[in-house]
């Protein structure tokens, strides 16, 4: 969250100075075009530069200082709710909140001198606007955060008002379990992981359809040896059958020879 709103802080800069810049350029071209006296292209030049220096003083040290008071309220928020704040972190802040400010002062105070000299030295005349401009904006800057500040503080009260900070807290809680335990159910479907359920399950699967496969061909193997095994025994039947039907045969003729013996 805090990465998004430095992004956001850095865009609207880099706007305000694209801003700044096309609005110079059109004032000196229409000034220009209307036969209005400008004064030299290096005043507006020295000019440009001069706003761009009170942009960057009145946007950059001021954020930072800013935004660390507000890492600072939500972390005296956290502690009076018993949520663990590293010390040192909070130190960390803190003097980072003291560096800015006094930097940004200080470049209030030396950008006012800066635009005085230029504009005592004749470099250019809004030097002088420019030194009450950087003078103004000390305080005026800060005014305006905290009126933010406190549109902010309220919005946010408002915010735990309806969403108690204790409920957030257990939901994010809730929810993090819920994503772990997620997460954890995928990992034992995943099949690219050895270990997992679903890898253990699809490897125990193949091996049981290759059982499978074996018995059916130990079957049709078994089933085929049968087959022969009857066709053997049913020419060994014919065979026998045939033997015993000469062996028929031949009792007929001992008997016959033994009737004529017999008779003879």
């Amino acid at each position: 969250m805090s990465s998004f709103r430095a992004s956001n802080q850095m865009a609207a800069f880099f706007g305000v100075m694209t801003f700044v810049t096309l609005g110079t350029a059109v004032a000196y071209a229409l000034v220009h075009w209307l036969g209005i006296p400008t004064g030299s292209f290096s005043v507006w030049l020295v000019s440009l530069l001069m706003l761009w220096w009170l942009v960057v003083v009145v946007t950059l040290p001021w954020n930072l200082h800013f935004q660390a008071r507000a890492v600072i309220a939500d972390a005296l928020r956290s502690q009076e709710q018993s949520i663990r704040v590293e010390a040192r972190d909070l130190s960390y802040v803190k003097r980072w909140a003291k560096l800015s400010l006094i930097a940004a002062i200080a470049l209030h105070l030396l950008s006012a001198g800066g635009f005085y000299l230029l504009a005592a030295y004749d470099v250019t005349p809004v030097g002088y606007y420019g030194a009450v401009a950087a003078l103004a904006l000390v305080g005026l800057r800060p005014a305006i955060r905290a009126y933010e500040y406190v549109a902010e503080r309220i919005a946010q009260i408002g915010k735990e008002v309806r969403f108690p900070r204790d409920d957030v807290l257990a939901l994010r809680s809730e929810v993090e379990q819920l994503q772990r335990s997620v997460k954890a159910h995928a990992d034992r479907l995943d099949l690219e992981v050895p270990e997992s359920w679903a890898a253990k399950s699809e490897a125990t699967i193949r091996a049981l359809r290759a059982d499978i496969e074996a018995s059916r061909a130990a079957l049709e193997d078994l089933r085929r040896a049968n087959e022969d095994d009857h066709r053997q025994l049913a020419r060994g039947a014919e065979q026998a059958a045939a033997r015993i039907g000469e062996d028929a045969q031949v009792l007929g003729h001992v008997r016959e020879l033994v009737r004529f013996f017999k008779q003879a």
